[in-house]
């Protein structure tokens, strides 16, 4: 999502789905790097029109060898790509910790155990907020910005670990435990809307604010945990002997090793786990690769890009595909009866571009009404199995799209927008060109009562168009 709203193309144009992707002819996946994207962010085409630009802790963004401005990543983000903070120049990074310190909350994704270590966590993500603010409005009062650019990363963070101790339909969710840790995913946000208003005090008069909050969250149910096994079973092939005495030992060793200890080793786990999965992947037509957990992905192992494809693209692939749709459209809960897929879709019908061959070929979108611990079809018979993460909440697809400035009149905007159309619309702010985007400027001039749904394609001017963000 971010990748594409600050280059305004789809995945299959930058490159990137998740942190972890296919290895380009190889049957394991490898870490994704932020400057191995195939497309540039909109702040270094607005620094090359001879704006001066400000970047702070955007996610996954490569980081600039130069710019005509700043740029500051990783100083608090949810998912660092670097240890501590980085810079272009690089010399701001010592002014930054000098007059900022450095992350108080470090890496989120590690085990909590006692009300002390959540209360610990929620006061180290205010502090976070407060010091994150101080910084942006201190480069903010510097003055003369053509275009400031900075995220948050702590409701991401607080969500993640936190949604247990806030919703209280969770099946972690202990009342008596939640009362004495209080509500952090609720206190964050709080600090984070007060957070919004002092940095809105900090800015100039006259100046478009553009407010962009994606992917939200709610408990983390996915069935991606049981997706290769409904594939294995699908296709009526057996693990091999390698995979099965992985499978063995991480069994013993999640029961053994505590959470802190699982959580140091989880790399090495994840690179044991892959070479275990080459061999078995090679030998099959398709089988699941990583993705976040709102939806299971699907890569098919495909004559001519694979190393020993077995799929032909055309027919037999398009068969694949619609065979996969009916069988996994029909797993349900075998206690329940609900269904625990919402839909199927094929990557390319959703997007188009010369980086396809990179992105999964299926995606399965979970039914996350419930906690999804067991699947079941006539063809698969009964799966059972739980996820193990130490993350309580997750993501879905719902974000929230806020603009305000001179010029722009109170209304709404009818229909969901994509993501991709947040850089064109900051390029248009900005009266440069962003070619060859996925996206389009978003009309903000409203041509009846309400907002038009409709969009201005990027040669469009009209209203705040002009103006700087």
């Amino acid at each position: 999502m971010w990748v594409s709203l600050f280059t305004g193309v789809s995945p299959a144009r930058h490159g990137r789905y998740f942190g972890r992707q296919p290895d380009a002819g190889a049957y394991r996946v490898a870490a994704f790097e932020p400057n191995a994207l195939k497309q540039e962010p909109v702040w270094l085409a607005a620094s090359r029109a001879g704006k001066r630009v400000a970047v702070v802790d955007v996610p996954v963004a490569p980081l600039a060898d130069e710019l005509k401005g700043i740029q500051i990543k990783d100083w608090g983000c949810h998912d660092p790509t670097f240890a501590g903070v980085r810079t272009c120049p690089p010399w701001l990074a010592d002014e930054v910790r000098a007059r900022h310190g450095s992350d108080p909350v470090g890496p989120c994704d590690r085990p909590r155990k006692g009300i002390a270590a959540y209360r610990q966590f929620r006061n180290r993500l205010l502090q976070r907020i407060d010091t994150k603010t101080q910084l942006l409005c201190h480069y903010l009062q510097e003055g003369g910005w053509d275009l400031f650019m900075a995220v948050f990363g702590d409701a991401h963070c607080v969500a993640h670990q936190c949604w247990h101790l806030h919703d209280a339909g969770h099946p972690l969710h202990d009342p008596a435990y939640a009362r004495a840790c209080g509500n952090p995913v609720q206190d964050v946000y709080v600090a984070l809307d007060r957070a919004v208003g002092r940095i809105l005090a900090a800015v100039a008069e006259g100046t478009t604010v553009i407010l962009f909050a994606g992917s939200g969250m709610g408990p983390n149910y996915t069935g991606n945990h049981l997706l290769d096994e409904a594939l294995l079973r699908l296709e009526g092939v057996a693990p091999s002997r390698g995979r099965q005495t992985v499978q063995a030992i991480k069994q013993v060793y999640r029961r053994v090793l505590p959470d802190t200890a699982r959580s140091r080793l989880g790399s090495l786990g994840d690179r044991v786990d892959e070479l275990s999965l080459a061999r078995d992947r090679a030998r099959r037509r398709c089988y699941a690769i990583p993705h976040n957990d709102l939806s299971g992905a699907i890569r098919f192992n495909v004559a001519g890009r694979e190393a020993k494809g077995r799929v032909r693209r055309g027919a037999e692939y398009d068969a694949l595909c619609a065979s996969l749709e009916r069988d996994l459209m029909a797993l349900a809960d075998p206690d329940t009866g609900q269904r625990v897929v919402d839909a199927v879709l094929k990557t390319s019908d959703l997007y188009a571009g010369e980086h396809l061959d990179q992105l999964p070929d299926l995606l399965v979108v979970w039914n996350r009404e419930r906690p999804i611990t067991a699947l079941s079809s006539e063809k698969t018979g009964v799966i059972r199995g739980t996820r193990m993460s130490q993350r309580t909440g997750d993501h879905t697809h719902r974000g929230a799209f806020l603009l305000a400035g001179p010029g722009i009149a109170s209304g709404e905007i009818a229909e969901a927008l994509r993501v991709e159309s947040l850089a064109p619309t900051i390029a248009a702010l900005l009266d440069i060109a962003l070619p060859n985007s996925d996206g389009r400027v978003i009309a903000f001039e409203p041509i009846t009562p309400r907002f038009d749904s409709a969009v201005a394609m990027p040669g469009d001017r009209s209203g705040a168009a002009r103006r700087g963000s």
